[in-house]
């Protein structure tokens, strides 16, 4: 059962509509479907929303996201809430936009969010929800690639994605190996 879900991206005006922050943008939306954000943590916000009377905890680090992980220990402590109850969401530009990718486990695979938040749980063993925003262009920076903005027609992509995992929270929330088996697929934008 996922009892905390942290959505990566770095803070503030400037980086509000960019690749990277498709994980803020997640729980944003749940947040407005499910919930409400209720207090400040020092490291970021922390909000709660209810599915199927299951209440899950919400957190949007502050920090930036190669420092994303050290918002996450001081709740954790708080709730006694494992690595495994966990779902971190973030972006992937290896996987295409329109698609998403829900693991138990797993390596960073490159990312520094992800790598940030499996140093400060000393674990690999944290479920993850990575959004597809790729692929990346030929020739192109993958730092200045994720901190650009979507064009209209990739918004309205990301947002049909960003809807349809959110329907799917219910199932991830309580039982993440089905919701594998029904989300690990190219959703059709």
């Amino acid at each position: 059962m996922i009892r905390l879900i942290v959505g990566l991206g770095n803070p503030g005006l400037r980086f509000a509509n960019t690749r990277h922050n498709v994980g803020f943008i997640f729980v944003d939306s749940a947040i407005s479907k499910w919930g409400e954000w209720i207090e400040e943590t020092g490291k970021g916000i922390l909000g709660k929303i209810s599915i199927d009377s299951n209440n899950v905890l919400i957190l949007k680090p502050f920090t930036y996201m190669n420092r994303s992980g050290e918002a996450i220990p001081p709740i954790v402590e708080r709730f006694s809430i494992l690595p495994q109850e966990i779902l971190v969401v973030y972006d992937d530009l290896w996987i295409p936009l329109g698609s998403v990718r829900l693991r138990i486990k797993g390596s960073s695979g490159g990312h520094n969010g992800m790598q940030s938040v499996i140093d400060a749980l000393n674990t690999e063993d944290i479920p993850r929800l990575r959004i597809g925003i790729g692929p990346l262009p030929e020739g192109a920076s993958s730092v200045d690639f994720v901190l650009s903005e979507f064009s209209e027609e990739e918004l309205r992509i990301l947002d049909e994605t960003i809807e349809s995992a959110i329907e799917g929270l219910p199932l991830i929330i309580t039982d993440i190996e089905k919701a594998m088996s029904r989300y690990n697929k190219r959703i059709k934008g």
